[in-house]
């Protein structure tokens, strides 16, 4: 067709290769060929869905909730979602604010579609989740990057931000704990960030779909501070926190005076999430906080057996996270770029990662340590044996 031009300009600047599923192709084209591959790239729970939860979802197909939903989201789940903000968050939040939305993505693209215009500014920490800058990019906003540094653990301090705020600046992103870093927003630094907000008035972001995944630190909702809740839209997950990636259910909390017009976002770009599901989630919500612990436990030998073995990597630096399940690794001493280097362990040890282009942070590459212990460290050793090998 020669009229339409591809790509269309408002995706100019989002980049179509150098991601995960890159990676992931590529480790497939090996597997297929044989080659026994080690998947650290995909930030995916290997647990199982809830018990509790499998089993609500199905009640709800044979009771028959297998039509439309209110677009808002199912309202026992809304209901379950603020009992949780309240009691988990410290949000004292209306079921009517709440919205369920197709996963967490459809949440943060919603949210900055509702408010966002060409040439607004938003502030957002790098190293991010790749999902930001495209959301910007798409809708003709300018990302302001505020570049976090692994010799500072990665933190997020409200003084960087400061000079970065200006008369176009309308947002500020924050995801506490962090992907791909592991790092967690402290309670003096959400202050200081809360402050800037009010003083400048802005509104925040707040991706917090790693909330439970934490390793001694504290969980800051900054919704929760003072003079904050009429000006922060918090989105969170199942997927993580209840390993219900496929599920595809997510929520956004907005403030009041822009509920009915997120509400009108997200009915335009998906309807509804689906119907069943959704009681799942709110069954899990309810009663599956043992399955969340005994998963979160298992987690934190994870992150420190892949800590111990990288602090044996000489060429590779990182910063030991505090959530989530990812680390962020320098390469840069190895005299590799970052694509190259995934593309070496790819093939030398078979361990699959994402270069730090993903997550605006070149230099760098991402592991998730989001599998069994004794997959993990076979993985560790082969990717320590091919890093060796570059003495």
């Amino acid at each position: 067709m020669n009229k339409i031009k591809l790509p269309a300009r408002r995706f100019e600047d989002i980049p179509t290769s150098g991601g995960i599923r890159d990676i992931v192709d590529m480790a497939d084209r090996l597997e297929a060929a044989g080659r026994t591959i080690y998947h650290l790239e995909i930030g995916r729970p290997d647990f199982d869905s809830p018990k509790i939860a499998k089993d609500a979802a199905k009640k709800a197909i044979d009771d028959g909730f297998v039509h439309y939903a209110d677009m808002r989201g199912v309202l026992e789940l809304r209901e379950a979602l603020s009992r949780k903000l309240k009691r988990e968050n410290g949000m004292d939040v209306s079921p009517e604010n709440v919205t369920v939305t197709v996963g967490a993505q459809a949440a943060l693209t919603a949210a900055m579609m509702t408010v966002l215009n060409d040439g607004d500014e938003v502030i957002v920490p790098v190293p991010c989740f790749g999902a930001y800058p495209s959301a910007c990019a798409m809708l003709g906003a300018r990302m302001v990057p505020l570049k976090c540094r692994l010799e500072d653990g990665f933190a997020v301090r409200a003084r960087d931000v400061k000079p970065l705020v200006t008369d176009r600046t309308r947002m500020i992103v924050i995801n506490s704990p962090n992907n791909p870093t592991g790092a967690v927003i402290p309670r003096s630094e959400m202050e200081g960030l809360a402050d800037i907000a009010v003083r400048h008035d802005l509104l925040v972001l707040s991706d917090e779909c790693y909330e439970h995944f934490l390793y001694g630190s504290e969980h800051v909702s900054i919704a929760s501070l003072p003079g904050m809740s009429d000006r922060t839209v918090t989105v969170g997950s199942a997927s993580k926190t209840y390993s219900m990636t496929g599920w595809r259910l997510g929520f956004m909390v907005t403030p009041p005076w822009m509920t009915s017009y997120a509400n009108r976002t997200h009915l335009l770009m998906t309807t509804c999430a689906a119907t069943f599901p959704q009681y799942g989630y709110a069954a899990a919500l309810d009663g599956a906080g043992d399955d969340v612990r005994v998963m979160i436990e298992e987690y934190r030998e994870r992150r420190d057996l892949a800590a111990g073995y990288l602090r044996q990597m000489k060429p590779l630096g990182f910063a030991n996270p505090e959530g989530a399940f990812y680390i962020l690794i320098s390469v840069e001493k190895t005299g590799m770029n970052a694509t190259e280097f995934c593309g070496y362990i790819l093939e030398e040890a078979g361990v699959a990662l994402v270069p730090g282009e993903a997550f605006c942070y070149p230099g760098s590459v991402r592991m998730a340590y989001c599998k069994p212990k004794e997959y993990l460290a076979e993985a560790m050793n082969r990717m320590k044996s091919a890093v060796g090998k570059l003495a």
